[in-house]
């Protein structure tokens, strides 16, 4: 009951915040809104489930930022049930307790809940299937097989980062002799049939899209450019102090030297967590080494690293100080995440340059009015056939600020290579039937020659200052074009393009 009341309070406060937060959608989330108002089983760059949820969210909230939010902090709440519940079986309920707080505490989960993003719901279902399959292993019962097989295909439709599962419980059936009996047993079929049936739609998707979610994933590890970085694989390793917490990551590093130093000393608990925790870890450090990782791409291995590090450290009264000071150190982490939400300007007074989060989530109703001004302006001399942007961001921010009144003009992307390289290209390309006379909306500087270069005029040109924070602006160039006829993409333009 102490968990269950800690959860709830958490998720009352996280979920008034939202509410009370003036922060527009990040442009990631205006992208994931749009995509719950086109639903289909697969896009360019993520799997469905996450326009799915928000769908669902919205249906029944509106469209407000906070409504299309919602689902993390209840994502994550659930996730840290499971957690809780796997933690309080495997070790004891005191485990539980810690490992369930600690989840909703960890700095990376306290800032998910504040966004909507593929993890919060890869998240909370990669803890489902890590319980699923705990309890699969303990009664060998066809139903957890088929449980887990279905918390597996739909992290797979949250985040294709759910792959590593099967890689980690491939690992833990080699590590111990239990797991490798229950997934190779006639009802562990169930469990891979599940998650094949539950995945099956995106695969025929992609296969019919020309593979276009995964080519994406692939694209991003830019392993083609691979050389080899120690900075860049450092600063991963230190990045992880801000996803899992200074405290909790030295007590990690800890405890696998020592489990690496006296590996016969494990039992199959700490086997089968270190399966789960060790190769998401170790391959986007690798990742990192040869070309760049971000800090939440192994995030996949801290449901396990949590819940060993509950069942270790509340063994032990250090262990114990250890999780106390965590979580009191997280706590106040977590209330000046709270106030930068509700109160965003209270950081100006800190530093005259608002953080990057706070800044690509700011003032965007006031930039979709100044364009829309602008189209009003501009018609006046003239229909306006087509308004059109040089980046993803304006494209879904311009179409969720201007939901409830639709747009002043057909809304279109600028396509800048020879293939579409996002969703917005993929779907709303500018093409002549619309160019005859645009106005042009650019927020990216070095693409306004080539922009140019594809129509036969350009006039009326003008840069607009959108503030952002006490020293921080939005330039936003604007201008009108007439007959678009875009260059050839061929391969001399790709080059210039590059450079």
């Amino acid at each position: 009951m102490v968990f269950v009341a800690i959860a709830a309070a958490l998720l009352a406060l996280r979920v008034a915040t939202l509410i009370a937060s003036p922060l527009d959608l990040h442009f990631d989330e205006a992208q994931y809104w749009w995509w719950g108002k086109n639903l289909d089983w697969g896009y360019f760059s993520k799997p469905p489930l996450i326009g799915w949820a928000i769908a669902g969210s919205t249906a029944l909230f509106g469209d407000a930022p906070w409504a299309v939010r919602l689902v993390s902090p209840i994502a994550h709440t659930l996730g840290a049930f499971a957690l809780y519940a796997l933690a309080h079986r495997a070790y004891s309920p005191m485990a539980g307790l810690w490992a369930g707080v600690g989840w909703l505490l960890m700095p990376g989960v306290q800032f998910s809940t504040a966004v909507i993003s593929t993890d919060a719901l890869l998240l909370p279902l990669w803890s489902a299937a890590l319980f699923a399959l705990y309890r699969f292993i303990e009664t060998r019962d066809w139903r957890w097989a088929a449980a887990l097989g279905a918390a597996a295909g739909l992290g797979m439709l949250a985040k294709y980062a759910m792959g590593y599962f099967p890689l980690c419980a491939a690992i833990a059936a080699i590590w111990s002799k239990p797991v490798r009996q229950a997934l190779f047993s006639r009802e562990g079929l169930v469990a891979w049939a599940a998650a094949l049936i539950v995945v099956a739609p995106n695969a025929v998707w992609n296969a019919t899209h020309r593979f276009a979610t995964v080519s994406h994933t692939a694209a991003n590890a830019s392993l083609d450019q691979a050389l080899i970085h120690p900075d860049e694989a450092w600063d991963f390793l230190a990045s992880q102090a801000g996803v899992v917490g200074p405290i909790l990551l030295i007590a990690l590093l800890i405890l696998v030297f020592h489990a690496a130093r006296a590996p016969a000393r494990l039992d199959d608990r700490d086997k089968f967590l270190l399966a789960f925790t060790l190769p998401p870890l170790i391959i986007i450090l690798g990742q990192a080494l040869l070309v760049r990782a971000h800090a939440n791409w192994a995030a996949a291995a801290y449901p396990a690293a949590i819940l060993w590090l509950a069942g270790q450290l509340s063994e032990t009264r250090p262990g114990r100080v250890a999780l106390i000071s965590s979580a009191a150190l997280h706590a106040v982490l977590g209330a000046i995440l709270a106030v930068a939400l509700v109160a965003p300007t209270t950081v100006d007074a800190f530093s005259n340059k608002r953080p990057r989060g706070l800044r690509e989530a700011w003032a965007w109703q006031e930039t979709a009015d100044l364009v829309r001004n602008a189209a009003r302006d501009v018609s006046r001399a003239g229909p306006v056939t087509a308004i059109l942007v040089d980046d993803r961001s304006m494209f879904f921010e311009l179409a969720y600020h201007w939901r409830e009144d639709g747009p002043p003009a057909p809304l279109r992307m600028w396509v800048i290579g020879d293939a579409p390289g996002n969703h917005a290209e993929a779907v709303a390309p500018m093409t002549a039937d619309v160019g005859a006379r645009t106005l042009v909306v650019s927020t990216t500087e070095p693409y306004r020659a080539q922009i140019a270069a594809d129509f036969d005029a350009f006039s009326e040109h003008a840069i607009h200052a959108v503030p952002l924070g006490p020293t921080q602006n939005r330039d936003v160039y604007l201008a009108v074009a007439s007959g678009f006829e875009p260059v050839a993409r061929d391969a001399e333009y790709m080059a210039r393009l590059r450079q």
